[in-house]
């Protein structure tokens, strides 16, 4: 199976490149698409394409002659100005689907976010009929993505999925500082961990590997069809207030390294409307139709990864 991951330089495709290649089924292809190198260990393993989304021309002349069976959208902008955010987010998804629109391939499968999207819940658990409300420009350009993804589905009749993903955390080639990622670093190199804002926020978090699964489940479903013009939650076992995450972090330090760790807080870094405090994602429809449900708690994960890092 040839897979393409655009985006697959960063933190969640390297980690999902490098379990693909570490699976070692001799029929899979990796095809990293990027605007960066992946990182040296896949260098040798993979088939990278130096490719800015943001260009159709170069976008279309590039795919135009490749042929793949899955393609795993995860390439995103997170900060920036508006128009900077939405050229990548936005132009950069309809440059990609454009390129690929009439090419015959199993599934394109393009990762959103979930918090961003649902924030604060007006019923509970927030299952994927739950109104959007985007606050953040993050978060709007991925409901824009979104509706261009379903446009290309519903008109054009692409294979497409969408997963609507909470907070990741874990191990990668590419090591990205997400909030509990952040959290374990502060603590091991200064014994501080910095809260902004009240931490009463709440967020689900969900281990890198809980992830990659998965992403396996739906890259090798035994019948893709019926996850064509799907959109799927896809998160932890439980939500936790970031209080709460960094309290089970300084634990693990001290259980750990016997290193105690000051937790102190700073002002919020957005406004507090724009914060997050009643959330709870409903994971049956991914149950349903991927058959998987996450496996590694906070506390297991946060203590393996505390253990890798020393």
């Amino acid at each position: 199976m040839k897979i393409l991951i655009v985006g697959g330089s960063g933190y969640v495709g390297s980690a999902l490149a490098q379990a693909i290649i570490t699976k070692k089924n001799d029929n899979d292809e990796v095809y990293i698409l990027d605007i960066y190198p992946p990182p040296m260990l896949l260098r040798k393993k993979v088939t990278y394409i130096n490719l800015d989304l943001t260009n159709f021309n170069k976008v279309h002349k590039i795919l135009k002659d490749i042929e793949f069976d899955v393609i795993i959208h995860l390439a995103a902008k997170i900060k920036g100005t508006p128009p900077d955010v939405m050229k990548v987010n936005v132009m950069g998804t309809v440059n990609l689907l454009e390129a690929i629109r009439e090419k015959n391939f199993r599934l394109l499968i393009a990762a959103s976010t979930a918090a961003q999207l649902y924030r604060n819940a007006y019923y509970l658990p927030i299952d994927e009929k739950h109104p959007i409300t985007p606050v953040t420009t993050y978060g709007f350009s991925k409901y824009l993505m979104e509706e261009v993804i379903n446009y290309y589905h519903k008109v054009y009749g692409l294979p497409t999925l969408i997963f609507r993903q909470t907070n990741v955390y874990g191990p990668s080639p590419n090591q990205k500082f997400t909030v509990i990622n952040k959290f374990i670093k502060q603590a091991i190199d200064s014994g501080e961990i910095t809260i902004y804002g009240d931490g009463k926020q709440v967020r689900n978090f969900i281990h890198i590997k809980d992830l990659i699964e998965y992403y396996f489940r739906a890259i090798y479903h035994r019948n893709p069809k019926i996850l064509i013009g799907e959109t799927i939650n896809i998160g932890g076992p439980q939500e936790y207030s970031i209080n709460d995450i960094a309290k089970i972090v300084a634990e693990a330090i001290f259980n750990e390294l016997g290193k105690k760790v000051n937790i102190k807080h700073t002002p919020p870094s957005m406004p507090l409307t724009h914060e997050i405090y009643v959330f709870k994602i409903s994971l049956e429809k991914a149950k349903r139709l991927l058959n998987y449900k996450p496996k590694i708690t906070v506390e297991e994960g946060i203590i393996n990864l505390i253990r890798s890092l020393i």
